[in-house]
Order: structure tokens, then C-alpha cells, then sequence
């Protein structure tokens, strides 16, 4: 188990003249999983605006807002303008809140700018039951699955990736299941989805069924990148040895991934710090520095399709 002084690297509320190799890597990083509030049946620690101030104080160079409940991409791009030197890019998740395996949703926060989906979330059928007894919100409605009961996707889910490839979108895949995440991403292979992440998939508190090591590995081989959270082995969290999450990255390698942090709401630390302690601690256990540039630089740029002239 995970204490808290495994993570390395001391908390500290505003930016100093960090010339350590941490303070260097965090320094125009992208955090692609980032909660704020307000949101249904959750406590935030920060709305957007605020989200935006602090890590631009931190040095973080963008970050993208995850809400269940509705669309950020207004919020995103409101915030963008208002904190200079900061990207934030907004998000649409498929929990029943928005209608669920709704493709007008799509379509239509599609067209406002919206550059990542999210599959099924506390709603999935992998995850309902799970945040349920841990988090407590009060969930309505069915679980949704993307499949149908003969292990086929929906054709919901077909017209969805449509739109996702249209618009150049990543598509995230929440908390859905292995066998969903595997058909998921077979199908984006052939449709030829380019931007797949799979969704923190070491996690321990919201899943019914994880993926195995060789399940991510082998997704990574075909083509998806595999999200690492620091939330994982936050002592706030999932308390998993770090040096385990450091053995997945190096097997799926990593080109093949990105760190984020899942933080956003209490009593995790904040985004930048989260991150901060996250990347010493993956460096401690022996991941170089240009490993983990690529995974909170490189890769989340081209992801979110930032270019060196934005």
C-alpha cells in the first residue's frame, strides 16, 4: 500500500524556480483528465476559472475539463479567453445526464469545438453498481452498455465514431468494460478512429472488471494510448505501488501513454500538485525524463492537436 510520503515530492501551493527535473517536466504540461466544479452529486475543489488560474500559476500549459454532467466546450473556451497562456479544451461525457449513447449530443458538441468524448462513465454497466457503493451519488436510470446482448456494439456506437473521426475527436473509453473496451477499439481500428485513449485502466474503485497487463498491452500494439492516473497511486485513491504503474508504462511503452491526474475533486490534492508528485514518482522508479515528457507533453499535444504555433 501506497503512504503518502512514497509520493516523493513535497506539496507546495505556488509555483517556485524549480530547476529539478520534476519542475522542468511539469512546466508546459497537459493534464487531460481534469474534474471541477460545479457537478452533480460531487464536491469540487475548483470551478473552471480557478482550475485555469492555478495552473497557469503552476506552469502547466493546458488541461482539459471532464464533467458528467454536460458539455464544457462553452466553458472551456470562455475560460481560454479569460486566462491568458493556458489551453483548455472541452469535453463531453456519455452518462445518461446527456442522454446516454446519444449521437445528436455528439454531433452537435462536435460542432462547437469539442475535442474529447468520453464513453459511459458512473453509468457504464462496469462501473454503476461500483461508484454507487463507493461514491454514493444518486444515479437514475438504467446502466448503459455498448453492447448489444449478443457482444455486438450498438449501431448507436457506430454513428457516434463517425462523428468522432469527422471532427478529428479522442475518444476516451470511460469505465466500459474490458470485452467492450476490446470491441471498441477493434471497430475504431477499421473505421479508422485515430485518437483512442483508454481510460485509467489500473484503476481499482470504479470498475467491476479491469483490464489485465496483456489486455493493455495488446491494445497499446493496436494503435490506443494507455492513460495512467495520479489518482492510481494516490494515497487518496486507488494506493497502488507506483513502481507497478512505472512496469505497465515500460510494457506498454511510453509512446503509447500519457499521465494524467483525475483530480479535481476533494480531498485529492490539486491538478498541478497531483501531478508534479506524480511524475517524481515515476522518475524514482526509474522511467527517464524523456519518458515522461513524451507522456505529459508530446503525446497530449498531439492528441488535442496543439501545434507549436498555438
Amino acid at each position: 500500500m501506497t503512504e503518502l510520503s512514497d509520493w516523493d515530492y513535497p506539496l507546495q501551493l505556488t509555483q517556485t524556480d524549480d530547476d529539478s527535473a520534476v519542475g522542468k517536466l511539469l512546466q508546459g504540461a497537459y493534464d487531460m483528465h481534469v474534474h471541477f466544479g460545479p457537478e452533480a452529486e460531487m464536491t469540487r475543489r475548483f470551478d473552471a476559472l480557478e482550475t485555469a488560474l492555478h495552473a497557469r500559476e503552476m506552469g502547466l500549459a493546458g488541461f482539459v475539463l471532464k464533467n458528467r454532467t454536460y458539455c464544457t466546450a462553452p466553458l472551456a473556451s470562455m475560460v481560454s479567453r479569460l486566462v491568458s497562456d493556458i489551453r483548455v479544451f472541452g469535453s463531453l461525457t456519455l452518462d445518461a445526464e446527456v442522454g446516454g449513447l446519444n449521437y445528436r449530443a455528439v454531433k452537435a458538441a462536435a460542432g462547437i469545438g469539442t475535442r474529447v468524448l468520453w464513453m459511459p462513465v458512473f453509468h457504464s454497466s462496469n462501473s454503476m453498481s461500483v461508484v454507487q457503493r463507493t461514491c454514493n451519488p444518486n444515479l437514475l436510470g438504467p446502466a448503459i452498455s455498448i453492447l448489444d446482448g449478443s457482444g455486438v456494439l450498438l449501431p448507436e456506437v457506430e454513428n457516434i465514431l463517425g462523428v468522432v473521426k469527422d471532427f478529428d475527436m479522442v475518444l476516451c473509453t470511460g469505465h466500459i468494460s474490458p470485452v467492450e473496451t476490446r470491441a471498441l477499439v477493434n471497430k475504431c481500428a477499421q473505421m479508422s478512429v485515430g485518437k483512442v485513449v483508454v481510460t485509467h485502466p489500473m484503476s481499482t474503485v470504479v470498475f467491476e472488471e479491469s483490464l489485465s497487463s496483456d489486455e493493455m498491452v495488446a491494445l497499446a500494439k493496436s494503435g490506443a494510448i494507455i492513460e495512467h492516473c495520479a489518482q492510481t497511486i494516490s494515497p487518496t485513491g486507488d494506493r497502488l505501488d507506483p513502481a507497478v504503474v512505472a512496469d505497465e508504462i515500460r510494457a506498454a511503452g511510453p509512446g503509447n501513454c500519457i499521465l494524467t491526474t483525475d483530480f479535481g475533486g476533494t480531498p485529492h490534492p490539486t491538478i498541478a500538485e497531483g501531478l508534479r508528485m506524480f511524475i517524481a514518482s515515476l522518475l524514482k522508479r526509474g522511467l527517464s525524463e524523456q519518458d515522461v515528457e513524451a507522456m505529459v507533453k508530446t503525446n497530449p499535444r498531439r492528441l488535442l492537436g496543439v501545434t507549436d504555433e498555438d
